[in-house]
């Protein structure tokens, strides 16, 4: 996979975990720069939009941890979690990834 595809799919993945948890750009630009990563919300508008090239791994990790969501997440196919494989079973939820049975894993 080319160096672009990889970011595009990346900036997908944390836009989409952004918005699963009605969190807005600035919103998370504040939580990331709280925990000792200074970004602007128009780099998230940014990297999120494809205009920068490329993200930054720093970037990748803190917005995963202010996002709640493991880095693989947003780096990588899932299914993500070992103990359910994404699907618990009906009507039960996952207490590793919290996935549930009617909506699949956590964003």
């Amino acid at each position: 996979m080319r160096q672009e595809a990889v970011s595009a799919t990346v900036a997908a993945r944390l836009q989409a975990a952004r918005k699963s948890r009605n969190m807005t750009a600035q919103a998370l630009a504040d939580a990331i720069t709280a925990r000792g990563y200074a970004v602007s919300r128009t780099v998230i508008a940014k990297v999120e939009g494809g205009i920068r090239e490329t993200i930054p791994v720093d970037l990748v990790v803190h917005a995963a941890q202010v996002l709640h969501v493991p880095v693989l997440r947003l780096l990588t196919d899932g299914p993500w979690c070992a103990c359910c494989n994404d699907t618990p079973p009906g009507g039960f939820s996952c207490l590793a990834c919290g996935a549930t049975a009617e909506g699949g894993a956590d964003a």
